[in-house]
């Protein structure tokens, strides 16, 4: 009785250290190769928000975007700008570490495909406040584990 107590412990942590093992060593999906559930550019997804954001919250959030802009801005950190000159929107996309040189392939003030997780907005928009300091700052939409989209 004794031993097939010990021998029924050892197998359940046996297990449980298995189920663990694979947990830590399981691998975040590179969404870049994967099927966009969204293709659209930076203009029309920034218009969206500014539109109606539940309905794009609804359409956008969480899913696989592909979208296609002229390059503002490009952090060499992590992060490459979407978005149109002399426009205070834009689309920020965090690059996933696979991918942290990709901006290497691009250039400011040409047209960029990125693909990426869209995880949210901020609309600094409201412009009704001239007091208010961030007045007027644009819609910022956010995509992270991006990456350059390379087009066949």
């Amino acid at each position: 009785m004794k031993r097939t107590i010990i021998l029924a412990v050892v197998v359940v942590i046996g297990v449980a250290a298995f189920y663990l093992y694979q947990l830590t060593q399981e691998k975040t999906p590179d969404v870049v190769n994967q099927r966009p559930d969204v293709v659209i550019t930076a203009s029309e997804l920034i218009a969206a928000f500014d539109r109606d954001s539940a309905s794009a919250r609804k359409n956008y959030i969480d899913k696989i975007v592909e979208v296609t802009g002229n390059v503002k801005r490009i952090d060499t950190t992590g992060s490459v700008v979407l978005g149109e000159d002399g426009s205070a929107s834009e689309v920020t996309i965090g690059l996933d570490r696979r991918h942290l040189k990709d901006h290497e392939k691009l250039k400011v003030g040409s047209v960029a495909v990125l693909q990426g997780v869209c995880t949210g907005s901020r609309n600094d928009n409201s412009g009704s406040d001239s007091t208010d300091l961030f007045s007027g700052l644009g819609t910022t939409v956010e995509l992270r584990a991006a990456g350059v989209k390379n087009k066949q």
